[in-house]
């Protein structure tokens, strides 16, 4: 069985250890893999696993209060349904508020689905399985997560994410250059029309006056 395997590093805060195991003990070939919120800073003891599986990356979204799980994740898993034929199964860990939408679609779609959890729950009940996993970073970790710096990535890894260090901060001052450009030009036209209405107003008092 060719599994898909798709990970939100954010949810769980899990190491590479309880991730092996848990990967180990699962009846199948890894035919796609991608992990999602990845900072090669925190999650550093992954790049072996990048390396040899050519797994892909998405980087952090800096928001997620409302809908705890990447909606990403979401998007993916059901495109991997739909086009890739080789894979029969996935094996998911997320956040599992908000994840039975994702795993009723892939179950539809003839999907067998494994969930890594913390604990057995009514989630977890409608998978087809589930692997328990050992969270082994603190709970702060969890609730305060670490501001990423561009200098936090390392460039030999970031190539799986489509993102390289070097252009994304020359895209960053590309950017910061035209909306700079686009504020002066605010700024130029509100002068212009200001002084064009102070005009007109000292035309209509000379016309009233004089």
């Amino acid at each position: 069985m060719n599994y898909a395997i798709l990970v939100d590093l954010n949810s769980m805060r899990l190491s590479y250890e309880s991730f092996a195991k848990a990967i180990a003990s699962i009846d199948g070939k890894i035919a796609y893999a991608k992990l999602y919120g990845y900072n090669n800073k925190r999650n550093n003891d992954f790049n072996a696993f990048i390396k040899t599986y050519g797994v892909e990356v998405a980087l952090p979204v800096s928001n997620r209060k409302k809908v705890r799980i990447d909606i990403r994740q979401v998007i993916d898993a059901v495109t991997i349904a739909c086009t890739r034929s080789n894979v029969d199964a996935f094996f998911i860990i997320c956040s599992e508020l908000d994840s039975i939408a994702m795993i009723n679609a892939l179950k539809k779609l003839g999907k067998r689905v494994i969930m890594g959890i913390e604990s057995p729950s009514f989630v977890a009940e409608q998978c087809d399985g589930y692997v328990m996993l050992e969270r082994t970073l603190p709970d702060e970790d969890v609730k305060r997560p670490a501001p990423i710096k561009s200098e936090e990535f390392n460039e030999e890894f970031l190539p799986y994410s489509g993102v390289e260090q070097e252009q994304s901060v020359d895209e960053m001052d590309k950017i910061k250059q035209e909306l700079k450009e686009l504020l002066d030009n605010k700024r130029r036209q509100k002068s212009e029309i200001e002084m064009g209405q102070s005009v007109l107003q000292l035309d209509e008092l000379l016309k009233k006056y004089f």
